[in-house]
C-alpha cells in the first residue's frame, strides 16, 4: 500500500471501529476486525481501484481523519480519529457518514465498503472467512467443470495490424448479436472485448475474484459524486455473462415514447423493430417454463397478494435450469443454462470465421484523409490498428461516448443523456432461514407502482440473490453490534430491490487521459419516486410477515411492523438521512442513453440506421443508443437494436 503509517494507523482505527470484538460463538464476532488479517485485503483492494485519483482521495481523507484540526470540521472533536476513545469513534464515524459535505459522506462510505467488503470475501475457497461460518454461507459449490473454451481467440503480443469488414467493439447484448448477425451475413468481423474471455471452467463463484474478473473496473467504480456504485460487465460476452437473466420486450409505451422523443418515424415501433425483437428473443432462448420461485421469491409474492398489487413471473433467457445449482450465476453459470451472447450469437460469429480480441481497450476512431478507416487500441503493451469498411462500437453507455469523445466526432450531444436506472433496496429480516443466496436468480416483479406520473415514470419490485459482499458494501452503518448482526444473520433476510426508471438524467465527460468519468445526480422528482418505492417495498415485507425492516440509508432506520402508524414513523426517519448522494445507496446495473438515437444532430448522436451524424462508417449499437431509460431490464431492447442495426448495415455492405 502507498500509504503513510500514520494513515494505514487510522485505517486500522477504523477497522477496529467499525468490526469490534463482541460476545458471540465464532471468530467473526469475537475478534476485532484488526486481528482477521484485513490490512493485507485492504492493501489488495486499494491497489485495484480504477484510477491514481480514487486512491489519492482516499489517502487525503486518512490524512485529514489524522488531523485534530480536521477533526472538529469532520466530526466536531478537535482530535485526531486514533486519539478518540471507542465510543467518540463511533460517534465519529456516525457524523461522517451522514456530514453536510457529499465528499466527505462519499469518504466514509468508501471506506466503511473496502473494509466490509475484505471481511466476506476470499480469493480462495480453501481459506474461508470467518463469516462465512457464522452466515451459514456455504460458499462455492465445488470447483469449476473442465469445460473447454470454443471461441478462438487471437493473441497479439507485439504491435499488429489487421483488416475486415466490420470491426465491433464490446462483446455484449449490443456488440455480440451485432457480431453474429454480420458475421451471418458473410462478413469478415473482428470482435475487439475488453475484458478476458471467461467460461464455465474459469467461474469459481468467489465473489471477489468475480468481481475482479468479470466486472468494469472491478466493480469498484460508481458516478463521480460516489453516489450510484457502478456495476457493467467487462468479459467476453459482457452483462450477458453476469447479469440476471431478465428479458423484458421494450414495452410497447416506451416504443412509442422513443420514436416521438427521437422524431422517428417507427423506427421502434416499426415491423423491423418487432422482428427484431422476436428474433433476439428466440435465440436467446427466451421463456418463463425454467423459473420456480426461489424462497426470495415466494416471500415477494406472498406480500404482493396480500396486498393485491401486481405480480407476474420473469420471461428468463435460461433454459434446463438447476434450481439446487443456481443462485450464484451473476458470477458465470457453470451449467451452460443462462443463454448469453457467449454461448449464442459470439459462438455464431466464430462458426462463420469471426476473428476476436480480448483485453483490447480501444483509444479512438482513425481517419485519413477525412475519411474513416477503421481504429487504434492497446492490447497489453501492443498497439494495434484495425483497418475496416465500418466500425461498430458496442462498448455500453459507459463506454461508448468515450472513444467518440477521443475521436472528436459525434457532436455536442455525445456523452449527454445518460441514465442509470438507479436501484436501491429495503432488507426484510424473517424468522424462519431465507438463505437468500439460493435459487432461481429473478423468477417475479411488481409493476404496480411502475407509473407514478402519467407518463410511465415510477418503479418496479424485483429480487434477486444476495451474497455476503453485496450487503456488507450495501447496507448502512450505526454500530459494530447492529453492522455485525446484519450481516451474520444475513441467512434470515430477503431483499426488494427498487429499480427507478430515471427520468433525469446525466453524462459521460472524460478526463485528461481519456478515461471517463459519469456524472450524475438523482433528481428531485425521481428521489420521490424512490421515496415511494422504499415505502411500498416496506409495506409489501410487512404483509410477507417480516419481523424486521431495513432501509439501505447511510445509517440503516429499522421498523418492527406495527400497524400503520409504525410504518409512518419508519418513512420520517428515513426521510430524515434522504435520498439523494450518499445519503441513501444505490446501485446500477443498467446504463442508457449517452449516445442516443435521432433525427437531430443536436440533442442525439445515431440516425436511424445507427450510424453516427455527420460520419460514413461508424455506427452505435448498444444501450447508449436509447432516446429514454428503458424502465425494464434492457438487455432485450439492447439485442433487438443491435439485429436491426447490424441487419441493416450487413444489406449495406454486402
Amino acid at each position: 500500500m502507498t500509504m503513510s503509517s500514520k494513515q494505514i494507523g487510522v485505517l486500522t482505527a477504523l477497522i477496529e471501529t467499525l468490526l469490534p470484538a463482541l460476545p458471540g460463538d465464532t471468530a467473526a464476532w469475537t475478534m476485532p476486525g484488526k486481528d482477521l488479517g484485513l490490512e493485507a485485503r485492504l492493501g489488495s483492494l486499494y491497489d485495484r481501484l480504477p484510477h491514481d485519483r480514487d486512491r489519492a482521495d482516499l489517502r487525503i481523507l486518512l490524512t485529514l481523519l489524522g488531523s485534530g484540526a480536521a477533526g472538529v470540521l469532520l466530526y466536531g472533536r478537535p482530535r485526531s480519529f486514533t486519539a478518540l476513545a471507542g465510543d467518540e469513534r463511533a460517534m465519529a464515524f456516525r457524523r461522517l457518514a451522514g456530514h453536510p459535505s457529499n465528499n466527505v459522506r462519499r469518504g466514509a462510505k468508501a471506506i466503511k465498503s473496502l473494509i466490509a467488503t475484505a471481511w466476506v470475501t476470499t480469493q480462495d475457497a480453501a481459506t474461508p472467512p470467518s463469516t462465512w461460518e457464522a452466515i451459514g454461507y456455504p460458499g462455492p459449490a465445488g470447483p469449476p467443470p473442465s469445460t473447454p473454451k470454443t471461441i478462438p481467440v487471437m493473441t497479439i503480443d507485439e504491435s499488429a495490424a489487421i483488416t475486415c469488414d466490420v470491426v465491433v467493439v464490446g462483446s455484449g447484448a449490443g456488440g455480440g448479436t451485432a457480431a453474429g448477425v454480420l458475421a451471418g451475413a458473410g462478413l469478415d468481423v473482428v470482435v475487439l472485448e475488453m475484458g478476458d474471455y471467461r467460461n464455465e471452467a474459469d467461474f469459481d463463484h468467489l465473489e471477489d475474484n468475480s468481481y475482479r474478473n468479470m466486472y468494469l473496473d472491478g466493480a469498484l467504480k460508481s458516478t463521480a459524486d460516489g453516489g450510484i456504485h457502478v456495476l457493467a460487465g467487462s468479459t467476453l460476452g459482457g452483462g450477458t455473462v453476469v447479469n440476471y437473466t431478465t428479458s423484458f420486450p421494450t414495452p410497447d409505451r416506451v416504443r412509442d415514447e422513443w420514436d416521438r422523443v427521437s422524431r422517428f418515424d417507427q423506427v421502434f415501433t416499426g415491423h423491423r423493430y418487432t422482428a427484431s425483437l422476436e428474433e433476439v428473443s428466440r435465440r436467446l432462448g427466451v421463456n418463463r417454463e425454467n423459473g420456480p420461485p426461489s424462497m426470495r421469491a415466494q416471500l415477494m409474492e406472498k406480500g404482493l397478494r396480500e396486498l393485491g398489487w401486481h405480480v407476474d413471473e420473469m420471461p428468463r433467457n435460461a433454459v434446463t435450469c438447476r434450481e439446487e445449482e443456481c443462485g450464484y450465476c451473476t458470477m458465470g453459470c457453470r451449467i451452460g443454462a443462462k443463454q448469453s451472447t457467449l454461448l449464442t450469437y459470439l459462438q455464431d460469429a466464430a462458426d462463420r470465421g469471426a476473428r476476436f480480441i480480448t483485453g483490447a481497450h480501444v483509444d479512438s476512431v482513425n481517419w485519413e484523409g477525412g475519411r474513416m478507416t477503421g481504429l487504434v487500441a492497446r492490447v497489453g503493451r501492443s498497439h494495434l490498428r484495425v483497418r475496416a469498411r465500418a466500425v461498430v462500437l458496442a462498448a455500453g453507455a459507459l463506454n461508448t461516448p468515450a472513444i467518440l469523445l477521443r475521436s472528436g466526432i459525434g457532436g455536442p450531444a455525445v456523452g449527454q443523456h445518460l441514465r442509470l436506472h438507479p436501484v436501491t433496496a429495503v432488507w426484510a429480516r424473517f424468522e424462519q432461514r431465507v438463505d437468500p443466496w439460493t435459487g432461481i436468480l429473478q423468477t417475479r416483479y411488481s409493476d404496480e407502482y411502475a407509473d407514478l406520473d402519467g407518463a410511465g415514470y415510477g418503479f418496479r419490485i424485483e429480487t434477486a440473490p444476495i451474497h455476503p459482499l453485496f450487503p456488507a458494501a450495501f447496507l448502512g452503518w450505526e454500530d459494530g453490534v447492529s453492522f455485525k448482526r446484519d450481516i451474520l444473520g444475513l441467512g434470515h433476510f430477503d431483499v426488494g430491490g427498487i429499480l427507478l426508471r430515471d427520468k433525469g438524467h446525466g453524462r459521460v465527460v472524460t478526463r485528461r487521459d481519456g478515461t471517463p468519468v459519469w456524472e450524475y445526480v438523482i433528481s428531485r422528482e425521481d428521489q420521490a419516486h424512490i421515496r415511494e418505492g422504499v415505502r411500498r417495498a416496506a409495506e409489501m415485507y410487512a404483509a410477507a410477515g417480516a419481523i424486521e425492516i431495513v432501509s439501505s440509508t447511510t445509517r440503516p432506520v429499522r421498523w418492527t411492523p406495527d400497524g400503520r402508524s409504525g410504518l409512518e414513523r419508519f418513512m420520517n426517519d428515513v426521510d430524515a438521512y434522504g435520498y439523494g448522494s450518499n445519503q441513501t445507496s444505490y446501485f446500477t446495473f443498467h446504463q442508457m442513453g449517452s449516445a442516443r438515437m435521432g433525427q437531430d444532430p443536436t440533442i442525439s448522436v445515431v440516425d436511424d440506421h445507427n450510424e453516427v451524424h455527420g460520419t460514413s462508417g461508424i455506427f452505435v449499437m448498444d444501450g447508449s443508443c436509447f432516446p429514454t431509460a428503458s424502465g425494464v431490464n434492457p438487455m432485450l431492447s439492447i439485442a433487438a437494436i443491435a439485429h436491426r442495426g447490424a441487419t441493416l448495415l450487413a444489406e449495406r455492405l454486402a
